[in-house]
């Protein structure tokens, strides 16, 4: 977990005036919290079904690619006994964070279009690679992926609100677009996937998505099924980093990533991981190094 004393304070006291969840996301995770152990499938589902918008967007990604039910999902039950009520409360919450931010990512020099469209699509591979592998894994990081790159648009508002943000671009192409930890660190003492482990946290989201998050840098430090989940991040991280995601470099990072997995004991399907790739990282497969 990232150390709150690191962080920029000012960028600390921010997050204090982020949006707040919406009611009925909050009485979702009191109900979970409270119920414990008695906790019943019939009142979560009743929670949710109260809320006519988020039934709408629950049943939406029940339905989508994601997630690839053989069937129509037509009521918020279904739901809730198909994926468990801790990867609803995931999906929901991640889905309301989603929606609550005005995305600008001009201080990183990126498209904000494309950049969402790479976020989009960062969690259909996760899905298409992941779910017939392993359903349990995939079902957990799907709203992990939905937030991953959560933490730079954060970070860009919070540089465009204090008048930073051409100064953290100049930063970031003086590096040559390479090292955005770095950039992100001395600017604001902590980089986007760090500080999104600290959100998730404060956002009550599942400890073990929390885990894998926060371990994404460094899978091989984390312990037990947490390693699994943090090494499928780290692979995915280079398939569609934000500037040279699917490189030759990137596509064969990905693989050493696949290979230290293994050794490690986090098995994965090499040719299955290739099979799922998207074009542009599969034409990279053999190309040169730079």
């Amino acid at each position: 977990m990232v150390q709150i004393q690191d962080m920029n304070q000012a960028l600390l006291e921010s997050v204090e005036h982020l949006p707040p969840l919406p009611q009925t996301v909050r009485n979702l995770q009191l109900y979970i919290d409270e119920a414990g152990s008695n906790m019943k499938i019939d009142r979560v589902a009743e929670i949710i079904s109260g809320d006519p918008l988020v039934t709408a967007k629950l049943l939406q990604l029940a339905n989508s690619p994601f997630y690839g039910f053989s069937r129509e999902i037509t009521t918020i039950q279904q739901v809730v006994n198909l994926l468990g009520v801790t990867n609803i409360k995931n999906i929901v919450t991640a889905d309301s964070i989603k929606g609550n931010f005005k995305v600008d990512m001009s201080p990183y020099g990126l498209d904000t279009n494309k950049f969402l469209q790479n976020c989009n699509e960062e969690a259909k591979f996760v899905s298409s690679w992941l779910l017939e592998e392993d359903k349990k894994l995939s079902y957990l990081l799907v709203p992990c992926v939905m937030l991953l790159r959560f933490g730079m648009i954060v970070f860009a508002n919070f540089l465009i609100q204090n008048h930073k943000e051409k100064e953290f671009y100049n930063a970031l192409k003086q590096n040559d677009f390479h090292n955005i930890v770095m950039v992100e660190d001395n600017f604001l003492g902590v980089d986007h996937i760090s500080f999104l482990g600290f959100l998730l946290h404060r956002w009550d989201f599942d400890e073990a998505l929390i885990e894998s998050v926060c371990f994404a840098n460094t899978p091989h430090s984390a312990d037990g099924e947490i390693k699994r989940s943090a090494y499928a991040l780290a692979i995915a991280n280079n398939i569609f980093a934000p500037y040279n995601g699917g490189s030759p470099y990137r596509v064969n990072a990905a693989l050493n990533l696949i290979k230290e997995a293994k050794s490690q004991g986090a098995n994965f399907n090499t040719e299955h991981f290739i099979a799922k790739l998207p074009d542009f990282a599969k034409a990279n497969l053999n190309k040169p190094i730079d």
